[in-house]
């Protein structure tokens, strides 16, 4: 953590209230008033005790008495009820903010691109800005121990000087002694002074240490509090549930999480052993400021100087001022600290997406040619790359099988296409346009993929098809009934508005494999875009069934140009050409009469295959 800089607190604390204002008004209005009202409650039983105490000792009458009693009793509940309302208001509020930060990280990891959010790098960045919005450094603690603190303490100074000003006034006095003198005379408020700067610079070197302390502890366990978060996850995602049970990977499970949780508890008793030996340092101060206030103005009061009622003032003002100066610089270590965790917050949202798009849109209803020229990409953290200068033109209408063993590069391949990659070198076209100069939403729409590890949401049918909430009904059931769906959808209770999985707030139903791959590749076909390509979605069927589907969702296309991904063979009879990849490189090209005559990798692992597809 950086040393404490007023200036770069002052430009970073500007910038959160700024946030806070855009997110919630009504939450930083319930924080001042908050604040005034704190600052106020003190000094009313500080200031109406002293006239009571007065009114006493000169023999007022019991009425007069009583009427102090009242209005202290009046105005404490005023500001007491007021505080209690605008503390629970304040509450209320906050929840706004969470939901905003919340929010906006969600936001931001959506707008990188698809290698950014794999890069562990940036999943750190993510990690430290969910810390930085958490208790320690959120916007709700922010307020709460930081900014209402600094205000409700420096009213409290102010108050505290206001009432401490008569103390400094030279008074008639038939006493002659040295020490009256002393006490009398106005530079002898130089007492308190100094009395107040002793604990003030203990305090502030206590803090300064302790917040650094805090921090390291803190960023030191970003990796373990993300893999703990992890593996509790784990532990509650009942899909994980049958994989640990029949494995027996519980024991597995509780090490991790044992040696995250012992790292951290490593790391936070020695955080903890040091603010509580230094914070000993801070009370020792505190206690000779007290004594010397007692003494200083105990004195003047047995001399006359001042009455017993301004003794209860000028202890309680003193020993304010004392605790209001320690806030602020406390709560000023904390704007540093705080001001520390945000900016990973800011850091996180300024990350910048590294793929440039341009603004070119096209007709999506036009026909499409697509070309490979001299494609190659290695993967992140890889020494060999998984694609070796592909050269490959699909002609607009086209169907293409790309084919090859596990690991050739053909999801590659279709990932670079849909631009969730940039090759290495190389370039692809669309109508002899490269991918970057199309704009972003274009080439999403471009695309219709059921990927072999297609994901499902916990929503209903309806909105899982559409990826909306919104859509057209009848166009979401024709895309169910193409894919071989809507009959079990209709003997579903809530139809096509039933639940999936038990990951929403309502009740979801467990539906089987078969039947998500349906409902992916009814989304697909609800989208209507003008290149759809299935990449072995059906890979965990027998290759019978999985010939079936391909066959059938190639019906449903029609002229759209389409690619159909598998290491089987279970697509190639019908289409137009077949592309066979093999370590990386394209190794044949051809029609699939064509490539049995060839006797090369496509006839080898068709021979091997056809079996099953007679």
């Amino acid at each position: 953590m950086s040393k404490i800089n007023l200036k770069g607190n002052i430009s970073k604390t500007i910038k959160v209230l700024k946030l806070m204002y855009r997110t919630s008004k009504k939450y930083m209005f319930t924080f001042l008033i908050r604040a005034v009202s704190r600052s106020v409650i003190p000094y009313i039983s500080i200031f109406f005790s002293y006239k009571i105490i007065d009114a006493i000792i000169l023999g007022q009458s019991k009425n007069e008495i009583m009427q102090y009693v009242y209005l202290m009793i009046l105005i404490d509940l005023f500001f007491g009820v007021l505080y209690k309302v605008n503390l629970h208001l304040n509450r209320a509020y906050a929840n706004e903010l969470d939901y905003s930060l919340n929010r906006k990280i969600a936001i931001k990891t959506f707008e990188l691109d698809y290698t950014q959010v794999e890069d562990n790098e940036v999943m750190h960045h993510i990690e430290k800005a969910r810390e930085g919005t958490n208790s320690n450094g959120g916007l709700q603690s922010y307020t709460d121990y930081v900014l209402e603190g600094v205000l409700s303490s420096t009213l409290t100074l102010i108050y505290g000087f206001v009432l401490l000003v008569s103390l400094v006034f030279v008074r008639d006095t038939e006493y002659n002694l040295l020490i009256v003198r002393i006490i009398n005379h106005p530079l002898s408020f130089i007492i308190i002074l100094v009395s107040l700067i002793f604990p003030t610079i203990i305090s502030l070197k206590v803090k300064t240490s302790n917040d650094k302390k805090s921090y390291d502890a803190m960023m030191g366990n970003i990796e373990s509090n993300r893999k703990s978060r992890y593996f509790y996850e784990v532990c509650s995602n009942y899909k994980y549930g049958k994989d640990i049970r029949l494995y027996n990977m519980q024991g597995m499970v509780r090490d991790e999480i044992e040696e995250c949780k012992l790292l951290v508890e490593k790391t936070w008793k020695g955080y903890t052993i040091h603010v509580s030996l230094t914070n000993a340092l801070v009370v020792l101060g505190n206690k000779i400021l007290a004594l010397v206030a007692y003494l200083y103005v105990g004195l003047k009061a047995y001399y006359g100087l001042i009455t017993v009622g301004n003794v209860v003032v000028y202890v309680g003002a003193i020993t304010l001022i004392s605790r209001g100066i320690t806030n602020i610089i406390t709560c000023y270590s904390r704007l540093n600290l705080y001001n520390t965790y945000l900016e990973h917050y800011f850091e996180f949202l300024n990350i910048e997406p590294k793929m440039k798009y341009g603004e070119v849109e096209e007709n999506i209803n036009q026909d499409f040619k697509i070309e490979f020229r001299n494609v190659t990409f290695t993967y992140p953290n890889q020494l060999e790359p998984t694609l070796k200068g592909v050269n490959l033109v699909i002609k607009p209408g086209e169907k293409i099988a790309l084919v090859g063993k596990n690991g050739a590069g053909k999801t590659t391949l279709i990932k670079l296409l849909c631009r969730l990659y940039e090759p290495l070198t190389g370039e692809i076209l669309i109508n002899d346009i490269p991918l970057s100069k199309y704009s972003k939403e274009f080439l999403y729409k471009m695309f219709s993929v059921v990927f072999q590890d297609f994901k499902l949401f916990s929503y209903s049918i309806r909105e899982n098809i559409m990826s909306s909430h919104e859509g057209d009904e009848d166009k979401v059931m024709l895309a169910a009934k193409q894919a071989g769906i809507k009959s079990r959808i209709d003997k579903m209770e809530k139809g096509i508005d039933t639940i999936i999985y038990q990951r929403n707030t309502e009740a979801g139903i467990e539906i089987s494999g078969g039947e998500a791959q349906k409902i992916a590749i009814a989304r697909a076909l609800y989208k209507d875009s003008p290149i759809v390509i299935l990449d072995e979605p059906t890979a965990a069927l027998d290759p019978r069934s999985e010939a079936e589907i391909y066959e059938k969702f190639n019906t449903l296309i029609e002229n759209k140009m389409s690619i159909f991904i598998s290491h089987r063979m279970s697509s190639t009879k019908f289409c137009d050409r077949v592309v066979v990849l093999d370590e990386g490189s394209i190794n044949e090209i051809g029609t699939h009469k064509e490539l049995l005559k060839s006797n090369g990798i496509y006839s080898q692992m068709w021979q091997a295959q056809a079996k099953y597809y007679k």
